[in-house]
């Protein structure tokens, strides 16, 4: 085989775990097709950059990432491929106001990039023919340089949020077939993963029925090498309460519970197009809480077009009263094409942003309380990876990426490893903690 004549690709993912996952179909499309990955982004004969457009910030963030990338690939004469999100909702702006941008594709399409940018460039896969028939009988998931991965269980919306964009850029609901979630879960633990994280943009959603939903949870959970599940995006609604015995009972399953409410006011919450109420949240979260040592992830929008200083209070008592251990917080910012885009606020962006900072401040109190009692308790933590000598844990009750880490001082220990850790101190969301021999 012939190295020199090998095409080579990168992909930078922006955005959420969800694209991580379509990012992990793209890379098992491009190597199918006889291409190698390229750690290097400014080597690579192929740059696809998955994008992110959910709010102003990514998508200024989107924007910037393709600016950049076109400088390497003027350099470097590569092809550059924008994908996903961004390129669903502006393809014409992008082809027309970045003419180093070589190809745009949209969402739903992450399975066929390989055939995509070989139809679009087939010159630059002459090279490939001799070599086809080798490459294309590697194992085509990436290796994990993580002790977790992201599994999609489904793809679209069905919801109608008011204030949400994705419908626009996902479509609706669609289930991903049981055989390509179980499969892409082994793949995932083959490559090294012992964690794997649920995630869709409405993980209750699936198969339309709790039972099928709770199937497949129990299938993945058999599968050997998996010690942990997560589940991510669980909307707030009734079948979400259905499903918490199953969370409740099966152990594999992490003592963890993400669902986002949005807000608590049920006149927020209508003019939003979401269901529930502060008593149903209550009752669901308290119901939550009878899984052992479970922590709850929430998020709350502030600022939607309507909302008095009194529903702000009623978010303020939720926050205190129920005390969630991560929360989420953001500003109202309008997405065109929206049904809350034209609607009159009385809020303004400054009001906003103060709201926004007045719960996180009511949060970190409520925080510094629970940091307290974890002052000398021992968790079972998943080291995620090891940094200039020390140790970064997660415990269980923590998502990757984006919930806190416990920092350990031990030059012993290994990414993936899991075992007992003891809290000993913590900052604003961190911790620090000793490794517990056994």
């Amino acid at each position: 085989m012939n190295v020199e004549k090998v095409k080579s690709f990168h992909i930078t993912t922006l955005g959420c775990p969800k694209n991580i996952a379509d990012s992990t179909h793209m890379y098992s499309s491009l190597i199918g097709e006889g291409l190698v990955e390229e750690d290097n982004p400014e080597k690579a004969d192929f740059h696809l950059i998955n994008t992110c457009t959910f709010i102003k910030t990514a998508t200024e963030e989107t924007i910037e990432t393709i600016l950049n990338a076109g400088k390497i690939k003027r350099k470097e004469n590569q092809k550059l491929v924008v994908v996903g999100c961004f390129a669903e909702r502006y393809p014409n702006e992008i082809k027309s106001d970045m003419p180093e941008v070589d190809l745009v594709f949209g969402t739903g399409k992450y399975s066929e990039a390989g055939k995509i940018i070989r139809d679009q460039f087939p010159e630059e896969f002459e090279s490939l023919k001799e070599i086809n028939s080798y490459l294309t009988n590697r194992e085509i998931f990436p290796k994990n340089n993580k002790p977790y991965s992201y599994v999609k269980v489904s793809d679209g919306c069905n919801r109608g949020c008011h204030f949400c964009i994705i419908p626009n850029l996902r479509g609706n609901f669609k289930d991903s077939n049981e055989e390509q979630i179980i499969g892409d879960t082994k793949k995932a633990i083959l490559a090294g993963s012992k964690e794997i994280c649920i995630v869709s943009q409405d993980t209750v959603f699936y198969g339309k029925d709790t039972d099928k939903l709770k199937s497949i949870f129990n299938q993945i959970t058999e599968i050997d090498g998996l010690e942990i599940l997560r589940l991510l995006y669980l909307y707030p609604d009734k079948k979400t309460f259905n499903l918490l015995d199953s969370i409740i009972e099966n152990k594999k399953i992490a003592p963890y519970f993400e669902s986002p409410v949005q807000h608590v006011s049920e006149k927020v919450l209508k003019s939003m197009n979401r269901t529930g109420s502060y008593s149903f949240f209550k009752e669901l979260f308290t119901k939550a809480r009878e899984k052992e040592n479970l922590e709850i992830r929430t998020s709350i929008i502030l600022g939607y077009p309507g909302e008095k200083p009194e529903d702000v209070d009623l978010v303020l008592k939720f926050i205190e009263e129920l005390k969630p251990e991560k929360l989420a917080l953001f500003a109202f910012s309008p997405q065109e094409g929206t049904e809350a885009y034209n609607l009159k606020s009385d809020v303004s962006k400054k009001e906003a942003a103060r709201r926004v900072n007045l719960v996180r401040e009511t949060h970190l109190e409520v925080l510094k309380e629970i940091h307290l009692n974890r002052i000398g308790k021992i968790y079972p933590c998943i080291i995620d990876e090891i940094e200039d000598g020390k140790a970064i844990a997660r415990r269980f009750q923590d998502a990757p990426e984006i919930d806190e880490v416990v920092f350990i001082e031990n030059k012993d220990l290994k990414m993936g490893q899991i075992g007992k850790v003891k809290i000993v101190s913590f900052s604003e969301y961190d911790m620090d903690g000793t490794w517990i021999k056994e």
